[in-house]
């Protein structure tokens, strides 16, 4: 049986998205289509999957690479955001980014096409503002423009805020494993 539902999710919930992806295939259902909202899946209660998803520029190496690590590539979406997963009970990494540097450089991709795509979109409405006279349909476009605009801001901004945020964890981590590796150490010089 196929199932379709529908869910948006924007880029700076990539974590999100692959988390509820994991969670309907522990449902029993296996996501194997997406398309413009809909995401698609097949009901099979035998198995489960942990997924993951990735936004970079496609070649067969870099297909390769996930799959000689377990990864099984499900899908792609407009040649960068794509889909992999895993068995759930196979050993190894249960993410595809482990490393702050990684993370860091994924949200680094994503910034500089959504900056190239929102530059696009405003270019483009140069004509309206060029040929303005007050028409409906110029109005209807410019408050469409505005709407897209606040949502690219927001995604440019949580892009930016995203690295800073893994970069403040990792050093919080980091910290405390000194901290650790201290009283550790105090601990073994008082036995």
């Amino acid at each position: 049986m196929t199932i379709k539902k529908m869910k948006i999710y924007l880029a700076t919930d990539i974590d999100k998205e692959a988390d509820w992806l994991t969670d309907m295939s522990n449902k029993g259902f296996h996501f194997f289509k997406y398309k413009h909202f809909f995401y698609y899946f097949e009901e099979d209660k035998d198995k489960s999957y942990i997924y993951q998803n990735d936004f970079q520029e496609e070649n067969e190496e870099y297909f390769q690479l996930y799959e000689d690590a377990g990864w099984e590539h499900v899908l792609s979406y407009r040649n960068k955001y794509h889909y992999f997963r895993t068995e759930k009970n196979k050993t190894g990494d249960k993410k595809i980014y482990t490393d702050p540097e990684s993370l860091k450089a994924l949200y680094h991709r994503m910034l500089l096409f959504y900056s190239s795509l929102f530059l696009g979109v405003s270019v483009a409405q140069i004509g309206v503002i060029l040929s303005w006279s007050g028409h409906f349909y110029q109005k209807c476009v410019v408050v469409v423009y505005v709407v897209v605009a606040v949502i690219f801001f927001y995604l440019l901004i949580s892009l930016l805020i995203k690295p800073k945020k893994i970069k403040r964890n990792n050093s919080s981590l980091d910290e405390e494993k000194e901290m650790n590796f201290f009283y550790d150490t105090l601990n073994y010089i008082k036995t």
